[in-house]
Parts: structure tokens; C-alpha cells; sequence
């Protein structure tokens, strides 16, 4: 099958070439899959991606809704994209992975990445044993795009519950910096002594952003 002017189609160029021949614009068309009366699904594609000026991040970080309303491209490819991109983003997150013991701040931040691009503040509990290997973790809360809320009680909840002997808690900055706030360093405080009672170890609480990271335990500050 082929396009006007004799190039090959993207499914085409995939089979005959492989996916990193492609451009970002084919590899969505070819999630997209057709395009709408008049409009080559090449086109339609490119249309979506000027929605969101060229970004995957942006594309990724959109709603479902947003996606959907570009004309001709609906609600059922706007699903099927937005289950791409996650799955590119937790195959991202399973290369970052290893190794996954985190006896170093770099590593959390690494084991976190994805997490730097989202827009809202987002809190992850990762579970350690007694190597600091992880062993389990959980995402506790979306926030607003400059707040996100932590407690100690659902914390160690999740690290009760995965028999956890240590707990790392990461949350990100959409605004890129990395420092601390006020409340930032009380509720690491808060957690620190709940930790204390508990007999479960706040082994770091980390600030992540696109612009680099926050360590406490680094800084001296656990």
C-alpha cells in the first residue's frame, strides 16, 4: 500500500525499515490509524502534535478530553494514544529502574524520572528492606499544579502494610526548582519522628524537578 507520490506508508516503512526510521509524527499516525474524511491520517497526526506545539511531554500531560476535542480525532484514539504514551512511559521507568537498590539520592532521582515532567505534585512512598533494596511502593496523592499533601499516617500505612524496614518519599516541583519549602521541611520532620515511633526509618525524603533534585539526607538535613 502506498501513499500519493509513491513513499511507503508508515506500517510499511516500520516493517521494512524499523520503528526508529520513523518520524514522531508516523509513530502517532500509526497509533492513530486512520484519519477522517478528507484528511490523510498523516495529516490528522500533525494536526494533534501542533496542538500541543510538537511536545510528547505536552501530549502526554494533556487530558483525555483535550486529546479528544482535536477534529477528527475523538475519544477511542484518544484512549488508544494516551495507553501508548503510558506504556512508553513505564517502559522508561523500568530501564531507569536498575539497580534497584537506592543507597544513594542520584539513584532515587534516577528511579523517579518520570515524574519530572508531570505538572501537578504527585507523593510516592518507596518501600526498602533492611539493604535498601525496593521492595514495594505506592503513589499516595495528586495535588494541586503548586501543593501536594503528605501524611505520615498513609505513609506508614504502606510501609506497614509491605513490611518495610525503611521508607524514601519523593515528591516532584512542576516549577523545575528543587528547594525545599516550609512546609517541605516540617512535614520531613513530622515524618521523621512518626518514623521514630513507628520503628520504620524515613531513610530520605527527596524533592525532584527538571532542573535536579533535593536530597535531605544529603544536605544534612535527616
Amino acid at each position: 500500500m502506498k501513499r500519493d507520490g509513491g513513499s511507503l506508508l508508515p506500517r510499511e516503512r516500520m516493517i521494512k525499515a524499523g520503528p526508529e526510521s520513523l518520524s514522531v509524527e508516523e509513530l502517532v499516525a500509526i497509533v492513530l490509524r486512520t484519519g477522517k474524511k478528507g484528511k490523510h491520517v498523516l495529516e490528522l497526526s500533525k494536526d494533534l502534535l501542533e496542538r500541543f506545539d510538537g511536545s510528547l511531554i505536552k501530549l502526554s500531560n494533556a487530558g483525555l478530553e483535550e486529546i479528544a476535542s482535536v477534529e477528527g480525532v475523538g475519544m477511542v484514539k484518544a484512549i488508544t494514544l494516551k495507553a501508548a504514551l503510558e506504556l512508553g512511559k513505564r517502559l522508561h521507568r523500568e530501564l531507569e529502574r536498575i539497580p534497584e537498590k537506592l543507597d544513594s539520592s542520584v539513584k532515587v532521582y534516577r528511579y523517579c524520572q518520570e515524574m519530572v515532567y508531570l505538572e501537578r505534585e504527585i507523593v510516592k512512598v518507596i518501600c526498602l528492606d533492611t539493604k535498601l533494596n525496593v521492595i514495594g511502593e505506592n503513589t499516595l496523592t495528586v495535588g494541586t499544579s503548586d501543593r501536594s499533601l503528605i501524611h505520615p499516617r498513609d505513609v506508614f500505612r504502606t510501609a506497614i502494610r509491605a513490611n518495610a524496614s525503611g521508607v524514601i518519599v519523593v515528591h516532584n516541583h512542576p516549577s523545575g526548582d528543587p528547594t525545599p519549602s516550609k512546609e517541605d521541611r516540617l512535614i520531613t520532620e513530622r515524618l521523621k519522628q512518626a518514623g521514630e515511633i513507628l520503628g520504620v526509618s524515613l531513610v530520605d525524603h527527596v524533592i525532584v524537578s527538571r532542573r535536579g533534585y533535593f536530597s535531605f539526607r544529603e544536605e544534612g538535613e535527616l
